[in-house]
């Protein structure tokens, strides 16, 4: 029995996704599992965290948990702005058996935060992404090689994802035409002068779910130009409406975390972004980060070891 504790709270945009991946992962391998917001009575059933949010309630457990597995879906780094050591106790925690990352770039900087002679494992799993979502508005698309003149930034609005460069890249776009649309998942945080922005021309704000998925199935790209980022969830969805995904790259062993597309432009250099838009630059996925399958297998090989 694997016990998934979740949080019902959580207002994110793919988390829904993720735990919908995951139940069709497991039902698919015959795994019998609960999903579940409170801990197992039995502290011998492993349980796998799947938020942050929920850390506190390993602290505050009695019995104790024995069997604690940790899905991460990004990871500390020195480009984040709320880096809070103390909030990494649980990494310390000697129940803890391994901890998930969505891809490979990110499981050095989570061995970073383990203490000396830690042999919790930290393990790249991918993430178990559920393509229902995106295929009921490709249901309703009539497929169509013309593509709007229209750019895509999609991501929260907050450092992170740097509202700042998207909106002077944005600039850069509409001088050559293109309608820009800065979509967050999020309303964006008070301090960004985004009435300011949409004076300018450019299209700004948070957007239902089911409406940027229709922005996407008419762009031209989506361009990501995240400090941080895992697997940019928002790119691979573009590629799957038929947009190219544009992705970041910093150095080998540096943030942003965007291994799984190819080719990326150089974050330093951040107008070849523009470049690769206008000469049509095909960009591939390696998929196998976003498989339910391959994800399933990684959580449940881990689990049967402890």
């Amino acid at each position: 029995m694997l016990h998934v504790l979740v949080d019902e709270n959580d207002q994110t945009a793919w988390y829904p996704n993720y735990l919908s991946g995951l139940k069709k992962g497991l039902v698919s391998a015959g795994v019998p599992y609960t999903f579940s917001p409170t801990l197992p009575e039995d502290p011998q059933t492993p349980i796998l965290i799947t938020r942050f949010t929920l850390f506190d309630m390993i602290k505050e457990a009695s019995p104790v948990p024995q069997h604690l597995y940790i899905q991460e879906h990004d990871v500390w780094n020195p480009f984040t702005n709320v880096l809070d050591l103390e909030s990494l106790w649980i990494f310390r925690h000697p129940s803890l058996k391994a901890i998930f990352y969505t891809n490979p770039s990110m499981v050095p900087w989570g061995k970073r935060c383990l203490p000396p002679g830690s042999q919790v494992e930290v393990i790249a799993a991918g993430f178990p992404y559920d393509h229902d979502y995106v295929n009921a508005t490709l249901n309703g698309i009539t497929p169509s090689d013309e593509r709007e003149k229209l750019i895509v930034f999609p991501g929260r609005m907050n450092e992170f994802y740097q509202p700042y460069l998207s909106v002077r890249l944005a600039f850069e776009f509409m001088e050559l035409g293109y309608r820009v649309v800065i979509a967050s998942p999020v309303t964006p945080l008070s301090h960004y002068p985004v009435a300011m922005w949409r004076e300018l021309g450019i299209e700004v704000g948070r957007l239902p779910h089911a409406e940027y998925y229709q922005l996407l199935s008419k762009a031209t790209a989506a361009v990501s130009v995240t400090i941080g980022g895992s697997l940019t969830l928002a790119l691979y969805e573009a590629q799957l409406l038929g947009a190219t995904p544009i992705a970041p790259k910093g150095r080998d062993d540096l943030p942003p975390f965007t291994e799984m597309y190819s080719p990326r432009y150089d974050l330093l250099h951040p107008r070849e972004a523009i470049d690769m838009v206008e000469n049509k630059v095909s960009v591939t996925i390696d998929t196998r980060w976003f498989s339910i399958d391959a994800y399933v297998r990684t959580i449940l090989d881990t689990v049967s070891k402890h």
